[in-house]
């Protein structure tokens, strides 16, 4: 019956894609943020997974629109960048990047 039920398939396929995307952390990831990749999972899974309704499209693509990569693109979860910091939020001297996550 468990393999079966669609419900069930799909949480599986989700904590899957979701504990492989810890796996793909930095190892200095604060592990307290991981809520925060929860939308970008929900998102890659979307996109990779297909509509049921149309075959040729992505289950993002039924509900949305296609997914233009070009406006906003898509990095690993949990990749350490580099962020400018605008000349009026620092002080004179100070660094003019911020370490952050992706």
């Amino acid at each position: 019956v468990h393999r079966r039920n669609a419900a069930e398939r799909a949480i599986r396929t989700f904590k899957n894609h979701f504990i492989a995307g810890l796996c793909s952390l930095d190892n200095n990831f604060p592990l307290y943020l991981w809520d925060k990749l929860v939308p970008q999972a929900e998102l890659t899974l979307s996109l990779l997974r297909g509509s049921r309704m149309n075959t040729k499209l992505s289950a993002w693509a039924q509900l949305n629109r296609t997914y233009d990569f070009n406006s906003k693109p898509i990095g690993p979860p949990g990749t350490k960048v580099l962020v400018h910091n605008k000349l009026h939020k620092r002080e004179t001297w100070a660094p003019h990047v911020l370490d952050a996550w992706y």
